[in-house]
């Protein structure tokens, strides 16, 4: 239950809680006549004692009656589709918003909106606004559509997702009856455009893991992807796992937040924290085409991350994702089993072969903690990769491993070898590079100038290979 403060009927209950900019607008549409609304998850948020992302108002003065009120302040139209204009003060954006469907009262208004959490509205004449029972549903702590369900599911599917999501981000349960009419409605969400089933499903993965569970079981998953969902029914009998694929991904994503703070000192930017979880969710995507049982009853999956890879690209591909997203995710999937040794000839393949530089190695081994500890015995297995870590960061910290790392470049190379095919400058690159990274002290102009002169006879009649 929530403090007393935090909801009354008195005009005034939330009004210290809205800032100063938004309590402007709202005067400013009141002292030129018109009906004004705080709506929505600001309402929801600051009854939960929680700082809303936005406010959103809603008033009964049209696009260009708004315009006409704020004519002092930038006003940009982002949303006339549905009425919506978006109003600058100081430094914060406010959306103020027309009654939508042609409706003429703030009743009608919030009787159109999608959850019964989400129909609250604030007045500063008038207090709190609540129709459909949506302080209700905040202290029940539960999630319900707003009037009949499937009418709200059939104007948009995409509601079933947002109901999961704030299910996720609240940890809020399900009304039964709308849990019932997801389950019948899944199909319904192949008409909705892959790039907002992506937004949705992004926010859901930031919340926590159980949205992915509750996609499943609710059937959603099947008409995302059909290959997630046969992750829950493809057991691995193995010494290594526990559970099936499905529930192993579940809890390699729930340790997102425990091992990235182990990893990184800093905080993940948000490309990192999206590639990290794609790759997670889809880094054993190919397990089930590659599933063998042997003669003992033990399951396999050998070759499953360059399969996992190839249905993670087309998974990629159709829900529209970037393409430096892209590469990232495939590159994360692709290496999550790879194995890191700590000898020289390992972290030679692991910089020079592979280029896991250390801006990736930070999310791989991310991921693959994520992995480990979604195993049978992680016990042995985190430590390695903890202790790899401080091998690795103290072996890039002593050798030279890229091209940039060199003390001669392109240009100086070409000085030394005016004759030699400028194409072949990276090949004498990587023999330079094979040379000073395990004798670092090799690493001068004088030393590298000398190398190279001694082997210019050599690079001017070296062929390329043809890739």
């Amino acid at each position: 239950m929530f403090p007393s403060t935090f909801y009354q009927k008195e005009p005034r209950a939330l009004e210290q809680k809205i800032p100063d900019t938004i309590h402007h607008a709202m005067r400013l549409l009141i002292n030129a006549g018109y009906e004004v609304f705080l709506v929505g998850g600001a309402v929801r948020d600051l009854l939960m004692n929680k700082m809303p992302k936005d406010y959103d108002l809603a008033t009964n003065a049209t696009p260009e009656q708004i315009e006409n009120v704020f004519c002092d302040y930038h006003c940009i139209r982002t949303g006339m589709r549905h009425n919506t204009i978006t109003v600058h003060i100081q430094n914060d954006f406010i959306e103020i918003t027309t009654y939508r469907n042609q409706c003429h009262t703030i009743q009608e208004d919030l009787a159109c909106r999608d959850l019964t959490i989400n129909t609250m509205a604030y007045s500063l004449q008038d207090g709190m606004i609540d129709p459909y029972g949506g302080f209700d549903a905040v202290q029940a702590k539960i999630l319900r559509f707003t009037g009949n369900g499937l009418d709200r599911i059939q104007e948009d599917p995409l509601r079933m997702l947002r109901m999961i999501r704030f299910a996720c981000q609240l940890d809020f349960s399900i009304g039964s009856q709308d849990w019932s009419q997801i389950q019948s409605c899944t199909s319904l969400l192949g008409c909705v455009s892959k790039e907002r089933i992506r937004d949705e499903l992004d926010k859901i993965l930031f919340s926590n893991s159980k949205g992915l569970e509750m996609l499943y079981e609710s059937g959603l998953l099947e008409t995302i992807d059909s290959h997630l969902s046969e992750l829950f029914l493809c057991e691995q009998k193995n010494p290594y796992h526990y559970t099936d694929v499905g529930h192993h991904t579940l809890d390699a994503l729930r340790n997102v937040l425990i091992f990235a703070p182990v990893i990184s000192h800093e905080m993940l930017s948000d490309f990192e924290q999206k590639t990290i979880r794609y790759a997670l969710l889809l880094h054993d995507i190919g397990k089930p085409r590659m599933k063998t049982t042997d003669a003992k009853g033990v399951d396999h999956f050998y070759g499953h991350a360059e399969v996992s890879e190839e249905m993670a690209q087309n998974f990629l591909a159709t829900y529209r994702f970037s393409n430096a997203e892209i590469k990232r995710i495939l590159k994360l999937i692709a290496y999550h089993d790879y194995h890191l040794s700590m000898t020289y000839k390992g972290m030679r393949k692991i910089l020079v072969k592979h280029h896991l530089y250390p801006e990736f190695m930070k999310s791989l081994l991310i991921v693959k903690l994520c992995d480990a500890s979604a195993h049978r015995h992680p016990e042995k297995m985190i430590p390695d990769l903890l202790d790899f870590k401080k091998f690795y960061m103290d072996f890039i910290q002593n050798h030279p491993y890229r091209f940039s790392d060199l003390k001669i470049d392109g240009h100086m190379i070409l000085t030394l070898c005016p004759d030699v095919d400028p194409k072949k400058i990276p090949v004498i690159q990587q023999e330079c590079l094979n040379q000073v990274m395990q004798r670092p002290e090799k690493n001068t102009k004088e030393e590298l100038s000398r190398f190279i002169k001694k082997n210019q006879r050599r690079y001017r009649v070296m062929k390329l290979e043809r890739k």
